[in-house]
């Protein structure tokens, strides 16, 4: 694993220390935590944006890439493919850690509906 050094204010730190500590894990631990978490949310948010490229593009697409998967990235097609499959290894060796949308052009867009539930993680 590859660790790289922080600089934080110094109030930054000590609320993190005392966090930490009231959680029995270690600074380390609770900012790799909180930051996997920031890039969870960022990487959801993404996707959500290129769900509306997708979206404001489909009449295009759909004449293109019919039946086919897409991976969207900044509001362009990046990689297309039959098998869904196959096309998100590959996106993820490009992209192993952006929000892409991977999607299936077809006639009808579908209603996206986002639903919060509780996950599990392990540390």
């Amino acid at each position: 694993m590859k660790t790289a050094s922080l600089s934080v204010a110094e109030g930054m730190a000590a609320s993190l220390g005392q966090v930490a500590d009231n959680l029995g894990v270690t600074v380390d631990a609770l900012a790799d935590k909180a930051i996997r978490r920031y890039l969870r949310q960022e990487a959801e948010k993404k996707v959500q944006r290129e769900e509306q490229h997708f979206r404001a593009q489909h009449a295009q697409l759909l004449e293109q890439y019919s039946g086919q998967f897409v991976a969207m990235h900044d509001g362009c097609v990046v990689d297309s493919d039959a098998d869904e499959l196959a096309l998100y290894l590959r996106i993820r060796q490009k992209f192993p850690m952006i929000g892409i949308l991977i999607k299936q052009v077809t006639p009808a867009l579908e209603e996206v509906w986002v639903m919060r539930s509780p996950h599990l993680e392990y540390d």
